[in-house]
């Protein structure tokens, strides 16, 4: 009886971006790279370059498509970007940081992030909600691009990321966007099962906000050929 064996997908967010100090909502906001940002990216491009991937995957905004692209170049695998990968919407708060809004209306600002446990959304842009039902969407897509299983990257954003792991793990959207914190050029890993098991995966290596600096143990195992 042969092994079922489980899509492993590598889901990365992008480097850091501009005024990362004070940052803004950029959601769908094309925000530049840093010179930090395109070294994250790197760095992690080339700690991930030894893994057999079957494909390489990004978002469509210029943050995402750079470590895409890095990824895609060193290991032999063309780029397949697209929307359905972007960060949620912010609408016309995009580009303005939380002072900024709480300032231009303090009272709506303090409703979406009451965390009460129900949905809310940005004034023109996505709800946590619709934006969780886009990412489950794109997920099952790319599933079904890959019926085999094999390895998969995944170079998006931090609310994708978030987003992913509150599918994988059953949190609700609101859940998943408060309390999972993703840096940037952090690394995830999980192996996804036709069945709808999860089996989330901790990389050794990841030295903080620089990226990869060096592989450990973790990821060697996880770039061993065999998935189980």
């Amino acid at each position: 009886m042969s092994k079922i064996k489980p899509l492993r997908l590598f889901f990365i967010r992008h480097g850091q971006t501009e005024n990362s100090d004070n940052p803004p909502f950029n959601g769908w906001r094309d925000a530049p790279l840093t010179a930090t940002g395109r070294r994250q990216l790197e760095a992690v491009a080339r700690a991930l370059s030894s893994l057999p991937f079957e494909a390489v995957y990004s978002s469509d905004l210029s943050r995402a498509v750079y470590g895409g692209e890095r990824l895609a170049q060193l290991t032999g695998r063309p780029l397949v970007s697209g929307p359905q990968w972007r960060e949620m919407s912010f609408g016309r708060w995009e580009g303005l940081t939380y002072q900024q809004i709480a300032a231009e209306d303090h009272d709506l600002i303090r409703r979406i992030f009451a965390h009460d446990g129900g949905d809310y959304a940005f004034p023109g842009g996505e709800s946590t909600r619709s934006f969780a039902g886009r990412i489950e969407k794109a997920l099952a897509g790319l599933q079904q691009s890959h019926p085999e299983g094999g390895r998969v990257a995944l170079v998006a954003h931090g609310g994708v990321c978030k987003a992913l792991w509150g599918l994988l793990l059953k949190l609700p959207p609101d859940v998943a966007w408060r309390t999972i914190y993703q840096d940037f050029a952090a690394v995830n890993v999980a192996d996804l099962y036709p069945s709808g098991h999860c089996v989330a995966h901790l990389v050794n290596g990841y030295l903080g906000p620089e990226g990869y600096h060096s592989p450990g143990p973790g990821l060697e195992r996880l770039a061993g050929r065999d998935i189980f």
